[in-house]
């Protein structure tokens, strides 16, 4: 059994091959239809947890959001993808679980040619365009759908407490 010094050895190494720089790496996301979204990551205390927060993009129904995701990294990182999941408050997003899960096809479709910074993109592009066809949430979908102006209110106010859920602590 290796120990945990060689594990997070490990880990660090493959992030840095993966193009990450720990501790912190901050970009606007590339995708041209989100490119004011930005994100930040930071690795944890724990060097096999990363941290990332994606910010929602100025003109957008996401303004003044910071939606945080963390992710654990295996010694089998890069055959196995990172685990990952969003934390309380949840974004209001159909896309995201109540538990937190993320459903996007990269994420879930994993193998050794995809990459973290670009799952990290990835997310930037669902926070901003949710995809109906794989709700977790199906009760925020049907109210896309149905309700469009309650869905926008709630993103909008969802948004807001995710802000402040930050800025307080």
């Amino acid at each position: 059994m290796q120990s945990n010094t060689n594990n997070d050895t490990r880990s660090k190494q493959q992030l840095l091959q993966q193009g990450l720089n720990p501790p912190i790496i901050t970009s606007n996301c590339l995708h041209e239809d989100i490119q004011e979204s930005s994100f930040n990551v930071e690795l944890g205390t724990d060097s096999s947890k990363i941290f990332v927060f994606i910010y929602g993009q100025e003109n957008s129904i996401h303004k003044g959001g910071i939606y945080k995701a963390e992710f654990t990294f295996t010694k089998d990182y890069l055959r196995v993808r990172p685990e990952g999941k969003f934390f309380s408050p949840l974004p209001y997003h159909f896309n995201i679980g109540s538990d937190g899960g993320i459903c996007l096809n990269y994420y879930n479709n994993w193998d050794m040619t995809k990459t973290f910074v670009i799952l990290v993109e990835n997310l930037c592009y669902l926070i901003h365009d949710q995809n109906p066809d794989s709700c977790l949430r199906g009760i925020i979908g049907e109210e896309e759908k149905n309700k469009y102006n309650l869905f926008v209110q709630n993103v909008k106010n969802q948004a807001l407490v995710y802000q402040q859920s930050f800025q307080s602590g």
